[in-house]
């Protein structure tokens, strides 16, 4: 078979293929695709550039393959180029303007790899249908194996880097060819030098970061430790590194600086959390509890993390433990974590769980897992929770509106005297409708007080902000309701402008799975960046320019 026969036979193959793509016209179509990390790298020129973008996996794929996470799609006229040289033996060429391949992959960077010669022409790149880049791919000597685009540093997600030849040429080459022999795609997150060192510290009502004033913007990503969103026959499952570094990347994006996080400190009475049992402990479940914090600090961000939850949710709280010690919990066989029967709305489960303040067993029992955790040594750092400064501060509970401040005093001294946690201690009291005049506003080792807004309340958010900084206690917006537009912008002005509030996180930050499509959280609040509606994209584009603010850039 001659070389022309090849090529009609290869473009008879691919007819109906193309006539669908036309159609769609899939570059256009990446609703879903990633936003670019802020890490983004762009090269392009030598073989190099191949290497720093391609070597962490070395995964190749060539011109007119694919694999199970990429996929080249051809647009135009192009035609198959023998030549022993080439990867597979084989590249795709094409000298017809807007003629286009498109290259769809799930991953971190992508380089393509082709050649250059007295022949060819500009090439326009795209990544995710961003502003295009152009290369000139003349050379006076022909090439091959050539880095011609590489890009790195993507969020983790699915993306599309595209080519497409414009049809134009330099003065000295004498045609308009392109060509695309390979692409390599990476998987791997490079790791980011902390923006950020050093313990967060409050100097009286103001936190304080290196020596100088401390404020932020956030979000919570209450299920990077175990994941109720997506379970199996075990249960709710614990988040892949991916889904880990897509949400986190996902805020260091947004321009965010601090996370809360539940399940990184609340994971008691399910078979896959850290203290399944009372006093048997379940380490493996520390896995990606001890990745998430160690990426979040190689990104530059803090953490919250509370301890405990009022609510009867998947990873346990208060009711699991005083469960365990025969207090009754109500609401069935599902037992400790049936939320629809909760202290809020059933006084026999309220009084029931009013055990764990009073009875010292109880106590002890959550100091015994309190203890486990924050001694436990991240292997990833090295460092003992209770000694690792990315987390900021040590929260007593989840909205836990029913412990008195005795108590809470009680913990927040263990937490730093007994077991010499060097983090903050803030006050776990937050929930809707509760004012920090409830609060242990007078006790001497708390130093954060806060409030959950649901919905928004700047009035009530600047009297408790003002009663806070008057007991010379820190005061953030824990979680915030983002849906209503008109109010989400009410209350990022009303924080940027009030000197007692150091930040506000909004509920809640949500993952892009592997396949490029948003993991989905059903309770209304779930927000993604990239944005997934108008509605949303709004919001986020409001938030980053309150994260900059809040930051002073």
């Amino acid at each position: 078979m001659t070389q022309d026969d090849s090529t009609r036979a290869f473009r008879r193959s691919r007819s109906a293929l193309r006539r669908r793509v036309d159609r769609i016209r899939t570059v256009a179509a990446v609703a879903l695709a990633a936003l670019l990390g802020a890490a983004m790298i762009v090269t392009g020129g030598s073989p190099a550039d191949a290497q720093a973008a391609a070597a962490a996996d070395g995964r190749s794929v060539d011109d007119a393959g694919g694999d199970a996470t990429t996929t080249l799609i051809y647009v135009g006229e192009w035609s198959i180029i023998r030549d022993p040289a080439l990867s597979g033996g084989s590249s795709n060429r094409s000298t017809v303007r807007d003629s286009l391949v498109s290259v769809r992959f799930t991953g971190t960077g992508v380089t393509v790899v082709g050649s250059t010669g007295p022949d060819h022409g500009t090439v326009e790149f795209t990544v995710d249908g961003a502003a295009g880049t152009t290369r000139d791919l003349y050379s006076r000597a022909p090439t091959t194996g050539t880095a011609l685009f590489a890009v790195n540093g993507l969020t983790p997600a699915s993306h599309v880097v595209s080519m497409r030849v414009t049809g134009d040429k330099g003065s000295a080459s004498t045609g308009t060819a392109a060509s695309l022999d390979r692409v390599g795609v990476s998987t791997a997150v490079a790791a980011v030098a902390p923006t950020s060192s050093g313990f967060v510290t409050r100097s009286g009502s103001r936190l304080m970061l290196g020596g100088a004033p401390f404020r932020f913007a956030g979000a919570n990503l209450y299920w990077l430790g175990l994941d109720d969103n997506l379970t199996d026959a075990g249960g709710a499952t614990y988040p892949t590194k991916y889904r880990i570094d897509n949400g986190l990347q996902s805020a260091k994006n947004a321009g965010l600086t601090v996370i809360r996080s539940h399940t990184l400190g609340i994971s008691v009475g399910c078979a896959r959390c850290i203290e399944p049992t009372l006093g048997t402990f379940n380490d493996a479940a520390f896995q990606s509890a001890d990745y998430a914090i160690y990426r979040a600090g190689q990104l530059g961000l803090k953490i919250v993390i509370p301890l405990t939850d009022q609510w009867r949710w998947y990873h346990g709280g208060i009711s699991t433990f005083t469960g365990w010690r025969g207090y009754p919990n109500y609401g069935g066989a599902d037992g400790a974590t049936k939320n629809t029967v909760n202290a809020a709305n059933n006084s026999y489960q309220r009084a029931s769980e009013a055990h764990f303040y009073s009875d010292t067993t109880v106590s002890n029992d959550f100091k015994q897992y309190v203890t486990h955790l924050l001694q436990h040594v991240n292997p990833y750092t090295g460092l003992a929770y209770k000694d690792d400064p990315t987390i900021m501060a040590w929260e007593t509970g989840n909205e836990i509106w029913t412990a008195n401040p005795t108590w809470t005093q009680d913990i927040a001294w263990f937490v730093k005297h007994n077991l010499g946690a060097r983090q903050l201690v803030a006050d776990g009291t937050a929930a809707s409708g509760m004012q920090v005049a409830n609060a242990a506003v007078d006790a001497p080792d708390v130093d954060i007080l806060g409030g959950h807004f649901y919905p928004v309340d700047t009035a009530w958010m600047k009297r408790d902000a003002a009663l806070a900084a008057a007991k010379g206690k820190a005061y953030l917006v824990g979680e915030y309701a983002w849906t209503d537009a008109a109010a989400t912008t009410a209350q990022l002005a009303a924080v940027e402008a009030d000197p007692n509030v150091a930040g506000n996180l909004v509920w809640t930050l949500m993952p892009y799975k592997e396949d490029g499509t948003p993991e989905i959280h059903g309770d209304g609040y779930a927000l993604y960046y990239p944005a997934t509606s108008p509605a949303m994209t709004s919001v986020m584009d409001q938030i980053r320019r309150h994260a900059q603010v809040m930051s002073g850039r």
